[in-house]
């Protein structure tokens, strides 16, 4: 493989290690979101019914209302599909999910591993080609 090759090749895992990381940053992200929203959920049977509280709405910003049932929750379990279960069924849901992304994320982790000691190496030789020409 000559010089032009390898620098292409140098180029691209270095724009496959940017976006990696890009996406392990996204799922870090997401794991704190459903770490949260699994204390969120846990937080719910602590609260009483028919008793004004404050709902968050996004973004710092609360609404102030009554939870009429603290039972069961409606959530989007894809495709904008929404069904009613239990907060215990929600929990187990959340931390399938927690599950999955966390092992994405190893494997991402892994990949970015690999992909950085293949870099490591292509500029060894980048310096040993150069170290040549200058003898």
């Amino acid at each position: 493989m000559d010089y032009k090759e390898k620098y292409m090749e140098y180029q691209f895992l270095m724009q496959q290690l940017q976006q990696l990381q890009q996406n392990i940053s996204a799922l870090d992200k997401h794991i704190v979101d459903l770490n949260s929203l699994d204390q969120g959920l846990e937080q719910l049977t602590k609260i009483k019914t028919n008793q004004e509280t404050l709902i968050p709405f996004g973004s710092g910003i609360f609404l102030k209302g009554e939870i009429k049932d603290n039972s069961t929750v409606i959530m989007n379990v894809g495709n904008n599909i929404c069904v009613e279960k239990t907060l215990d069924e929600a929990r187990e849901t959340v931390a399938k999910q927690l599950e999955e992304v966390t092992l994405v994320l190893e494997q991402l982790r892994e990949e970015m591993e690999r992909n950085s000691i293949q870099l490591n190496s292509l500029q060894q030789e980048f310096e040993s080609m150069r170290e040549e020409k200058l003898e």
